[in-house]
């Protein structure tokens, strides 16, 4: 069992880390950037929602666990 959060962007879409450029992403649930603190998620999704300003993000933060269930 992992323990960590994950970033979901929409169904079937997840954060696979930081970038200076672009959103981050990926659908291979496998390959998404896992985070060991609840804290360090939320500080990704607002660096990645203040960097990505013109778009209307709607990212949420999920426990592995849960967003693993979600993809099977």
């Amino acid at each position: 069992m992992i323990f960590g959060y994950v970033i979901k962007i929409q169904k079937g879409c997840w954060v696979t880390g930081c970038s200076d450029s672009h959103l981050p992403r990926t659908v291979v649930f496998e390959n998404a950037k896992i985070f060991k603190t609840l804290n360090a998620a939320n500080k990704t999704k607002e660096k990645l929602i203040s960097k990505n300003n013109r778009r209307k993000l709607n990212l949420q933060i999920l426990e592995y666990e849960t967003a693993k269930r979600e993809v099977e």
